[in-house]
Parts: structure tokens; sequence; C-alpha cells
């Protein structure tokens, strides 16, 4: 997994156009307040970032636009449910690990 991420930091975020970025961010955003993460922590940079992050925040940035490139998916509101499911996918396999 770590591999793919590191081929979709290639096409770094700040490629995005403003609003593209805007979106992520939001996204990113309903994700912590969904799943109870304190976007000011930094417990996630390394789970999630791909290095350069400093917070919770800045790492589900990366994560949610990972995530959208590899599912192929345009940054919006219609796909908060997969990424809601997929970060639950992933809390469970944390915790059974």
């Amino acid at each position: 997994m770590r591999s793919e991420l590191m081929l979709l930091a290639a096409m770094p975020l700040n490629r995005l156009i403003p609003a593209e970025r805007r979106t992520v961010r939001n996204l990113a955003s309903s994700l912590c307040v969904a799943m109870g993460i304190l976007q000011e922590g930094c417990h996630l940079v390394a789970i999630l970032g791909l290095g350069g992050e400093r917070t919770n925040q800045e790492a589900m940035e990366t994560w949610v636009y990972c995530e959208l490139v590899k599912q192929n998916l345009e940054a919006g509101r219609d796909s908060l449910p997969m990424l809601i499911n997929r970060l639950q996918e992933l809390e469970h396999e944390w915790r059974t690990y």
C-alpha cells in the first residue's frame, strides 16, 4: 500500500485548482469530524500521510487525495460515503492487526 501512495505522490496536491484543493480540504475536515479525529493532532501523520504533513488534517487531506486518485473519482460531496467507508475499513484493519 505504501508504494501505491508513493506513486501517487508524483501527482501532488498543489497541482489541483483552488476549488479542487478546497473540496479536498473540506472532505478531509468532514472525515475528521465524522470519525472523531482531532485535526490539530499528529498521531495519524505516519499512518495516512506521505511524510511532509504536520497535522492530522494535512495527513487526511493527502489520504483523501490519494484515495480519489486511486478510485478515479472527482473531489466532491458524492465521494464522502466511499471515503468514510474506506477509512472505517482501515480503522478495522489497524485494530485487528
